[in-house]
């Protein structure tokens, strides 16, 4: 009997390891729309957008960071990444012109800030930055 229940749970496991693994190419690995909201961090983009308003610039900058790795794959991506650049905090800025500059299709605005700072931003590496990365989105220079 015993050896009967150990089989019982052995032979369960498989099943439901099968059971996972057809969700999970069901739900996501089809190629089609995307099942959900985009998620970075195991958190959905909008949280991150919304911890680009937080005082705290350490806050602010994880959330640029996991913007940066969404890129073009959440529209409202560009929006927060353009405030970001405006950001009071250098290191914040700095993050958000790699960041905006990982973009495969910038707003006409990141484009216009990054040339804009790239000319006046108060520090000289956010300047540096902005500059290569007007260069690497295809602007001026």
């Amino acid at each position: 009997m015993m050896m009967l229940g150990k089989l019982g749970i052995a032979a369960r496991r498989p099943v439901v390891l099968t059971m996972v693994l057809a969700a999970a190419f069901v739900g996501g690995c089809g190629g089609g729309e995307p099942s959900g909201p985009v998620l970075a961090g195991g958190r959905e983009v909008k949280s991150w957008i919304k911890d680009l308003h937080d005082p705290n610039p350490r806050v602010r900058r994880q959330a640029v960071l996991k913007l940066g790795n969404v890129g073009d794959a959440d529209p409202s991506v560009a929006e927060g990444l353009l405030g970001a650049l405006d950001d009071p905090d250098v290191l914040v800025r700095r993050d958000a012109i790699l960041a905006a500059a990982r973009l495969k299709t910038p707003t006409p605005a990141i484009r216009e800030k990054l040339e804009s700072m790239s000319r006046a931003d108060r520090d000289p590496r956010a300047r540096e930055l902005a500059g290569k990365a007007v260069v690497r989105l295809g602007g001026g220079g």
